[in-house]
C-alpha cells in the first residue's frame, strides 16, 4: 500500500520536475496549500540562473517569493518586478543595505540607504524591507551597540512611516552569524517596543530563533506584537522543515494564532539538493497544519 507520504511526493515529482510543468496543470488545492508560503530565489532552484527562479516558483505552486540583494547589475528593481510580473508572483519582502548600526556616525549613510529601500520596496509591490547593521564593532560595548541601533532605527521610522513600508529588524544567531549583537528575541524586541513606531518590527526568522534561544511558541506569544515577516528553516542545518528539531506544523499554529497572516518566508537549502522532495515536505506540513 502507499502511504500519504509517497503519494504527495509522487504528485510532487509529476507536477514540478525540472519546474517545467505550466502553472495551470496543478491543483487548484496545491496552489492553496503553498499559497500561505514565499520561496526564497537566493537559497531554492540554485541550479539555474537567478532570473529563471521567479518562473521555477510560480510553476511549482507558489504565489509569493522573497530574495536578498538588490545592487549587482543584474539585480535592479524594475527588472527584479517584470520577472516577479511576468511569472504571477508577487514579492512578500526584500533585504535593505544598512551600515553598521552599532556606531553613531553611520546615521546618514543609513538614512540614506532607508529612502533608497522604500523607493526599491514600492517599485516591487511589496512593503516589508528586512534591515541588519548589528556586527559587532571593535571597542564599542553591547550595550552602546544596542542604544546606537535603537537611535538609528528611531531616526528612520518617520521614512517607513510615510512610505507604509515596514522595516523588519532581523536577529540572528551566534553559531552561523557570530560576530553580531542582536541574537534572539528579547534585544530586538526591546528595540521595537522602545522605538513604538507601527513600520519598525521585527523579521521573525524561526530558524534563528531556534539557534539562538529555543522556546519558539512561548516566545512567540511574548513577541507578537512586534512581529511583520516570519521565516522558517529547521534547525540545526538550515534545510525544510521535517528535516530537523522543529515541529513546524504546531509552531506555525501559533504563528497564526498571534495574529501573523502573511505569507511565511522559506529561506532554506533543499536537503541534498533535491527540490522536489522540499515542495512535498512543503505540502505535508500545509496539511498537516490544517489538520491541527
Amino acid at each position: 500500500m502507499i502511504d500519504r507520504r509517497a503519494l504527495i511526493i509522487a504528485g510532487a515529482a509529476a507536477a514540478t520536475a525540472c519546474a517545467t510543468v505550466s502553472t495551470a496543470s496543478h491543483p487548484i488545492d496545491r496552489r492553496q496549500r503553498l499559497s500561505g508560503f514565499a520561496l526564497n530565489t537566493e537559497s531554492w532552484f540554485t541550479d539555474r540562473p537567478f532570473q529563471q527562479r521567479f518562473d521555477a516558483a510560480a510553476r511549482s505552486g507558489f504565489s509569493h517569493v522573497e530574495f536578498w540583494f538588490l545592487n549587482d547589475a543584474d539585480r535592479k528593481a524594475e527588472a527584479l518586478a517584470k520577472l516577479a510580473s511576468d511569472a504571477g508572483v508577487s514579492i512578500a519582502q526584500i533585504v535593505g543595505d544598512a551600515p553598521q548600526l552599532a556606531r553613531s556616525d553611520t546615521r546618514a549613510q543609513f538614512l540614506d540607504n532607508c529612502k533608497r529601500a522604500v523607493e526599491r520596496a514600492h517599485t516591487l509591490s511589496t512593503d516589508i524591507v528586512t534591515l541588519v547593521g548589528h556586527q559587532d564593532v571593535e571597542g564599542i560595548s553591547k550595550a552602546d551597540s544596542l542604544k546606537a541601533y535603537t537611535d538609528h532605527m528611531a531616526a528612520a521610522a518617520l521614512i517607513f512611516e510615510d512610505a507604509k513600508v515596514f522595516a523588519a529588524i532581523e536577529p540572528f544567531n551566534p553559531y552561523d552569524h557570530p560576530g553580531h549583537f542582536i541574537y534572539g528575541s528579547a534585544d530586538a524586541v526591546e528595540i521595537v517596543r522602545t522605538v513604538g513606531s507601527p513600520f519598525i518590527k521585527l523579521n521573525w526568522d524561526l530558524f534563528h530563533m531556534q539557534r539562538a534561544e529555543g522556546e519558539l511558541i512561548g516566545n512567540l506569544r511574548k513577541g507578537a506584537d512586534a512581529i511583520c515577516y516570519v521565516q522558517i528553516a529547521d534547525a540545526p542545518d538550515r534545510q525544510q522543515p521535517g528535516t530537523g528539531d522543529v515541529n513546524y506544523a504546531n509552531v506555525i499554529r501559533q504563528v497564526r494564532a498571534g495574529g501573523y497572516d502573511r505569507p511565511i518566508g522559506l529561506e532554506f537549502w533543499a536537503k541534498d539538493g533535491d527540490y522536489q522532495q522540499a515542495i512535498a515536505d512543503m505540502l505535508m506540513l500545509a496539511e498537516s497544519i490544517s489538520e491541527g
